[in-house]
């Protein structure tokens, strides 16, 4: 059976980008991205966030290109990591691994 694991997403960067680097020496960003419904709004009720993560070349992005309320589209991979913390609670974090970042340009109104 073959799968297929895409997604597109467009919404807010909510937070500024973390870099790090791996062992390698190859760096890595991560940020929440708000999710808007729509209209392009958030949703009613708070806020939805989901985690996206950048490897390689896309995370070598100067990081004022992602700015806390930036427009972005979000095409990538859907995964699961699955930790437990020092105090025994099982946790889980559902990612988007971004394979292409792009802006979204804001129409004049």
């Amino acid at each position: 059976m073959t799968t297929y694991n895409r997604v597109i997403l467009t919404g807010r960067v909510a937070k500024p980008p973390q870099r790090r680097y791996r062992p390698d020496g190859s760096p890595v960003i991560q940020f929440p991205l708000e999710l808007n419904n729509q209209e392009g709004h958030p949703p009613k009720g708070g806020q939805s966030l989901i985690q996206i993560v950048a490897f390689g070349k896309l995370a070598e992005f100067e990081l004022d290109f992602f700015q806390s309320g930036q427009h972005l589209l979000v095409e990538g991979q859907l995964k699961q990591r699955h930790w437990q913390t020092p105090e025994g609670k099982n946790r889980t974090r559902t990612e988007v691994i971004a394979t292409d970042l792009r802006r979204v340009e804001e129409e004049s109104k």
